[in-house]
């Protein structure tokens, strides 16, 4: 059986309930599906995430009841990563009953580009408008795909909160598609203050079967946070802490409140909605209820080999500026995410999980006898890497082979993991 049969067998068989349970009289659902640069990653089965949503949601419409009125919205496939567009969304098929515009909705999905950034926090505040023209519905349901985290300015999961206050019939359901810690978290935070529920999906198979459970899902009472006489403020502890301090930001004033580090691994604090600073990054949607510890395991990276020059890391997704280790500063605790890290011109991917460290294989080159004009360093592949010079004869490389460029002749070397090397012309 291929796993688009079983996915659409999963589908057909949630829709083949008793007719009452398969009622949909007075529903709208507005479907936000992610088009960001992230989505062009590639599964294990060799599918991009990307063509993987557009055949789960080709196969969720294809079943549908003909009377749900369904929309489409996307996000992030209009610009590219490099433009930072944080007002990347369209509309892309208004509310019609399915029977109506089915093939529209496939056609459009269809031909979605993934390239830029995620702004969910403003898709959320412009799929909640375009559901008040459905005020006749009973129900109003916003299912949000997404594979990553915010990557705008903005707290999604305070929005989704402010947007369920304000409308009783709203339900905002997430599904985190391959998806990493800090994003689920943040889905999960929106799903639960909303009146939704948080599905996790990391394949075609599991896409599929999660909107298809999605759209029959119905609104969840959120839990209520009652203080009781003599009872511990909540607060954040962090699970994983280093001797940099982290900044506690309070969403609704923008304001330092307190700072976690290896001294303060626990802070507490009212209840509320706060963001935890990361180098230029920022854990978002953190809640912290009366009495209860919110807990975020973070990661530690580590280049024990770092350079005085200095090695950038970005967010492997936006390519913004994360943090950078030098020689005075060889590890740094971060979101658990993907990156890329910077050996002069050449970026090196690495992945970081939650509560580990990660240390990052690289070796310090020494090269004597150099003259005081600069020298290029080649990969194999003929690209250049970095300089290197009498006044700068040092640079720190990941294992592989290289290329001296001394002009009238080369010279090949190889880096090996373990000692520095050291190189002598003369």
């Amino acid at each position: 059986m291929t796993m688009r049969l079983a996915a659409l067998l999963a589908v057909f068989a949630a829709i083949l309930l008793p007719a009452p349970a398969r009622s949909e009289g007075g529903r709208s659902v507005a479907l936000i599906l992610d088009a960001s640069g992230s989505m062009k990653a590639m599964l294990p089965s060799g599918q991009s995430r990307i063509d993987a949503a557009k055949d789960a949601v080709e196969t969720l419409v294809t079943g549908l009841p003909e009377g749900l009125r369904l929309a489409l919205r996307a996000y992030g496939h209009q610009s590219p990563a490099r433009a930072k567009n944080c007002r990347d969304t369209q509309l892309l098929t208004g509310f019609a009953p399915v029977g109506a515009n089915r093939a529209e909705v496939i056609r459009r999905a269809r031909a979605l580009t993934a390239q830029g950034y995620t702004p969910i926090s403003h898709v959320l505040e412009l799929a909640a408008g375009d559901l008040k023209a459905e005020a006749a519905a009973a129900s109003r349901v916003v299912i949000l795909v997404s594979d990553g985290k915010e990557t705008c300015e903005g707290d999604p999961c305070a929005v989704a909160k402010a947007l369920a206050a304000a409308d009783a019939g709203l339900v905002i359901h997430t599904i985190g598609f391959a998806v990493d810690v800090a994003a689920r978290y943040q889905l999960q935070c929106i799903a639960r203050v909303a009146r939704g529920t948080y599905f996790d999906a990391d394949s075609l198979g599991k896409l599929t079967e999660s909107l298809s459970m999605a759209v029959r899902s119905r609104a969840v009472a959120p839990a209520v946070s009652v203080p009781a006489a003599g009872r511990k403020p909540g607060g954040i502890r962090l699970a994983a802490p280093s001797a940099t301090r982290h900044e506690v930001i309070s969403v609704e004033t923008g304001k330092v409140v307190r700072h976690l580090s290896s001294l303060s691994a626990f802070v507490d604090l009212p209840a509320g909605f706060y963001n935890v600073r990361f180098g230029n990054q920022f854990w978002r949607s953190i809640e912290v209820r009366d009495g209860e510890t919110a807990e975020i395991a973070t990661a530690i990276v580590e280049l024990p080999a770092a350079s005085y020059r200095g090695h950038e890391i970005r967010d492997w997704e936006t390519g913004e500026l994360v943090e950078k280790l030098s020689s005075s500063r060889t590890s740094a605790n971060l979101l658990p995410s993907s990156y890329t890290i910077a050996f002069g011109a050449r970026q090196v991917p690495f992945t970081l999980e939650p509560g580990r460290r990660l240390v990052i294989d690289a070796v310090s080159v020494t090269i004597r006898g150099l003259p005081v004009n600069a020298r290029t360093i080649r990969d194999e592949a003929g690209e250049p890497i970095a300089e290197v010079s009498a006044i700068a004869s040092s640079v720190t490389l990941p294992p592989g082979r290289y290329v001296l460029d001394l002009g009238a002749q080369s010279r090949p070397f190889e880096v090996k993991s373990g000692a520095a090397l050291e190189l002598d012309l003369r």
